[in-house]
């Protein structure tokens, strides 16, 4: 008998009526980075069965329907560092040279307009012309008129933009000099353009114009955006590109056969240039560009990303590389160090020959990678190697190369951890780093990557839970170990994902959900969850059958669960709940007599599907109440999948179908974790000089405590928010991505003075001024979003980024509207500020 899941016939109808057309669809909104033009195309495919004829599978083909992607206009301007031409600290004279990174993040080619003017604030004054650079900053070409078109650009492209500053006589230590391309509110990227001077926007093409230029205008306008670099007179000046090759194993398929010489491993690669500085060392990051590196016999100056194949396999299937760039092939040895390799875009006519694979930028496209963007979409597809035997470990590391603009000390990472440029926590790269300023000024020594030894292994270290978390200095090797079929084996994971691996284990995979929090539930409040279900995957991984039990366990650290938690285990018509008590799970009610829910005839590469549930019992704490300490957050849920094979075939048809003995031959556990709430806020203040006296020293640091402000002061508010749920950590896992995050700072809420809510935009005195007033230009967040100002009171009309001492003529609100996800553990900052009056 074979237990399977299968879609219910009037699902699978509904699926094959939603992709076929025959429902009533919208018009397709396509995000930014799919081509313009392009014209998608879907034809459904399904199988079911009518249940008169159960065991006969059926195939439908659906008609084909397609939708053609609309031009949408996209523009970032992105802070690329700052050089101090005379080198040494930041005096009276010096010439600064202040870099940008313009970037079309549109699906059609544009131009940008770039104005001859940047603003500035501070003790220094713009010094000559702009310039742009086309090329990664190899040349820079001088804006002589009151603006510049540039060339064309790609989607995905950019260009750089450098401003000249010359810091003014009567500069003073600790002065801070702004200086801002473009104009738009608190640097706010790609909006829709309110045309100002000094705008940076962006410039449709002509149609007609050829190569990928769609004809027509971008649906959404006219782009525009903005950035402020900020540098301290008398501090010491250290820009350096901060880049990350990660990598991590993203599927492993054994072909369903016993041998491994058909098994195939899937690695997925991106890169990351970091936007603030990790390492501690006061570095202003910039963009990442190439280095010279040989393609197609010709020496350029190129970004590469380099994978050797491990040891004992060999590449699969040629990749494709995302756009803007390239996939070249080498086949010198591996004792050729990858950025000395010969390089070429043509694949081998045998793929076996072929000891390195990489993706390097098409420069016609991609000039540079910005200070806080990610490139993702490198994929390596390897397969075993003929004659390798199990067990066979896998090595794996990538690498990548590229250069900071402007020099010629070379930006070098390797993979499997998450430091930048092959930095060790806060130390460079062995050797590089002459002058003990904390930045690499001499060329690193390069690996070849390549692991061929348990020796090599060793010395490599290693990225145990394929995240790219590994410790120690350079890089860490990505390692799975392929081993032979065994009789008993059963995996048990997160839905459709029953081989996922967790951070240190099969058997610590896991599925993340949260249950709701209602409005205005305060840190330190506790309530009673509704419950939450989860649904898992279980397979039969051996080569026998058996019966299959599912039940909980308690978690690792038993007081990680309240007592109370109910759990309930559903399969088909049957469920079985437990309550946990003290460590321990007992039966409380069951369709099943009293026992846990078992399967028989588990057979061979059967998977099914089985639900649970969650109740948290009253009295919760909430998640993000956790120390950040504690590395458990969540309210996890072992369950345990385990097997108890045949080992006898009564009706002589080739299949083990009795004979099982009661004890248990293979067992493999998933994690269902439950988070009360997962995006974490905490609230700072400090506070600044501004035209007021100096304040106490610890009011001048961010912390939670109470501030003492004086007229003139200017009170900065920093909100932190973080996604404190589990990272991906191994595959397959399902994460708590905090998608549609919106953080409003409204401050007109409170109606009786002390009633702790939100005031700082009341006239609380009733002196007739608003007590603080805006810092134009001050509200920002760390990474991409959008910033909406509103004044009144009730805050509720639409403004701009003003200041004024009344409800009209101030901002009595802001909206940081956050683009993209919040992922796992990440961390990002909300700032705004306001001048005591």
């Amino acid at each position: 008998m074979n237990n399977k899941t299968r879609l219910p016939y009037r699902q699978v109808l509904a699926v094959m009526l939603a992709a076929s057309g025959l429902v009533s669809l919208a018009l397709p909104v396509l995000a930014d980075g799919t081509v313009a033009g392009t014209s998608i195309s879907n034809t459904a495919n399904a199988t079911y069965e009518d249940p008169n004829a159960p065991g006969t599978t059926i195939d439908a083909t659906s008609n084909t329907v397609t939708v053609k992607v609309a031009e949408v206009a996209g523009i970032t301007v992105t802070a690329s560092g700052v050089t101090d031409v005379n080198g040494g600290q930041v005096q009276v004279g010096d010439a600064l040279q202040y870099v940008y990174t313009v970037t079309n993040v549109g699906n059609d080619p544009t131009t940008f307009r770039v104005p001859n003017l940047a603003t500035v604030t501070g003790p220094a004054s713009v010094s000559g012309n702009l310039e742009i650079s086309t090329d990664g900053g190899t040349t820079w070409t001088a804006i002589t008129g009151a603006d510049q078109l540039t060339p064309s650009i790609e989607a995905g492209g950019s260009v750089l933009v450098r401003v000249p500053v010359t810091v003014a006589a009567g500069a003073q230590a600790n002065d801070l000099i702004n200086v801002t391309l473009g104009d738009t509110p608190g640097d706010s990227q790609n909006q829709l353009r309110n045309p100002n001077g000094g705008d940076v926007y962006t410039v449709d093409n002509a149609d007609g114009t050829g190569g990928n230029e769609v004809d027509g205008a971008p649906v959404n306008g006219t782009r525009e955006a903005g950035m402020t670099q900020q540098v301290t007179v008398a501090s010491t000046l250290k820009t350096y590109a901060l880049a990350t090759v990660l990598k991590s194993r993203s599927d492993y398929s054994d072909a369903g056969t016993p041998q491994i010489t058909d098994d195939t491993l899937t690695y997925d690669l991106s890169i990351r240039v970091e936007g603030t500085d990790p390492t501690g060392n006061g570095i202003t990051p910039a963009p990442l560009v190439g280095q010279s590196i040989t393609v197609d016999t010709v020496a350029s100056s190129r970004i590469l990303v380099s994978d050797a194949i491990p040891k004992d396999t060999e590449l699969a299937v040629a990749p494709t590389a995302p756009p803007g760039w390239e996939v070249v092939y080498t086949i010198d040895p591996v004792t050729t160090d990858a950025n000395a390799a010969q390089w070429t875009t043509t694949a081998p006519t045998n793929l076996n020959t072929v000891t390195r694979i990489g993706f390097v930028n098409n420069p016609a496209v991609v000039t540079s990678v910005a200070p806080g963007s990610t490139v993702s979409g490198f994929a390596i597809q390897v397969k075993v190697a003929a004659g390798a035997v199990a067990p066979l470990t896998v090595n794996n590391m990538a690498q990548l190369f590229g250069q900071t603009p402007g020099t010629n000390v070379p930006v070098y990472d390797e993979s499997g951890d998450q430091n930048p440029s092959n930095y060790d926590g806060t130390t460079p790269p062995t050797g590089t780093d002459t002058n003990n300023d904390g930045v690499p000024d001499t060329t690193p020594t390069v690996n070849d990557g390549y692991i061929d030894d348990p020796t090599d292994a060793t010395a490599t270290g290693t990225d145990p839970g394929n995240n790219n978390n590994g410790t120690g200095p350079d890089g860490e090797a990505n390692v799975f170990v392929i081993s032979e079929p065994t009789a008993s084996a059963v995996q048990n994971g997160p839905e459709n994902a029953p081989d996922a691996v967790g951070p240190t284990s099969v058997d610590d995979d896991f599925t993340n959900k949260s249950s709701l929090v209602p409005p205005d539930t305060a840190p330190g409040s506790t309530l009673d969850p509704a419950p939450v279900a989860f649904t898992n995957t279980v397979k039969n991984a051996g080569t026998d059958a058996g019966e299959l039990k599912l039940e909980p366990k308690a978690p690792a650290d038993p007081t990680d669960l309240p007592d109370g938690t109910t759990v309930t285990v559903t399969y088909g018509a049957d469920s079985v709940s437990y309550e946990y008590n003290g460590g321990n799970f007992a039966i409380v009610s069951s369709t099943t007599g009293g026992t846990p829910i078992t399967i028989p005839n588990f057979d061979p590469n059967d998977t099914i599907n089985y639900g649970v549930e969650v109740n948290l019992p009253a009295d919760t704490p909430l998640s993000t109440d956790a120390a950040d300490t504690e590395p458990e957050k969540g309210f996890p849920v072992p369950i345990v999948a385990s097997i108890d094979n045949y080992t006898t075939d009564a009706n002589n048809d080739g299949v083990k179908d009795g004979g099982n003995d009661g004890a248990v031959d293979a067992t493999n556990e998933t994690i269902d974790r439950v988070y009360t709430g997962f995006l974490k806020m905490l609230k700072e203040s400090r506070i600044l000089p501004g035209s007021g006296p100096a304040p106490a020293t610890a009011d001048t640091t961010f912390s939670t405590d109470e501030k003492n402000p004086s007229p003139g002061n200017i009170i900065e508010y920093r909100i932190s928010y973080t996604n404190i749920s589990e990272a991906q950590a191994g595959t397959g896992n399902v994460l708590l991505n905090a998608s549609n995050v919106q953080i409003v700072e409204d401050g007109t809420l409170s109606t009786v003075l002390g009633d702790g809510k939100n005031n700082w935009a009341l006239d609380n005195d009733s002196d007739g001024k608003l007590d603080t007033s805006n810092i134009v230009g001050s509200a920002s967040d760390s990474g991409a979003s959008t910033i909406t100002f509103f004044n009144g009171k009730p805050a509720t009309s639409a403004g701009a980024d003003q200041t004024g001492t009344t409800f009209s003529t101030d901002v009595t609100k802001y909206v940081n509207t956050i683009t993209g996800l919040v992922a796992p553990a990440e961390q990002r900052t909300f700032t705004f500020q306001r001048k005591m009056n």
